[in-house]
């Protein structure tokens, strides 16, 4: 075999460990990325008519456990419109003992908004639902509630 062949061959090899390595690297990052982002192991959600039935107040969550949720959120929609509306998303444990909440708000009136929230504890009991509370003006108008389940 003569020299340039050999020469060849060996550029070959060393061309492919790079390829392969790069490829492993990349593989690893992909693997550090999506290990980063928790997986659910459940969802739920639930509804109730608003505003004799022209409008809906919804709540849902993604949680790994009962005591670790990843996200909590609650939403509406209105034909007419809810005016200063508030939503109140709360986890809450068996004995109705809230576990966390946020709340957020907005000026005007609205018809549909949407308020998603990370839950950033451990709960010290198992949540048993997570509720989200519709206000108008300050004024409560429905509670729609999702049980939490595995």
């Amino acid at each position: 075999m003569s020299l340039q062949k050999n020469e060849k061959r060996g550029a070959r090899r060393r061309s492919r460990v790079r390829r392969g390595l790069a490829l492993a690297g990349a593989g690893a990052a992909l693997v550090t990325m999506a290990s980063a982002v928790p997986a659910s192991a459940a969802t739920g959600g639930g509804g109730t008519n608003i505003q004799n039935g022209t409008g809906v107040l919804s709540v849902g969550w993604d949680a790994q456990s009962p005591r670790y949720l990843n996200t909590i959120n609650g939403k509406f929609l209105s034909t007419l419109g809810v005016g200063n509306p508030r939503l109140h998303v709360r986890v809450l444990d068996a004995q109705n003992r809230e576990l966390f909440g946020r709340d957020r708000s907005w000026g005007g009136n609205r018809r549909s908004e949407e308020a998603t929230f990370e839950v950033t504890v451990l709960m010290p009991r198992d949540a048993a639902r997570v509720c989200a509370s519709l206000y108008e003006g300050g004024g409560l108008m429905d509670t729609a509630c999702a049980a939490v389940y595995f």
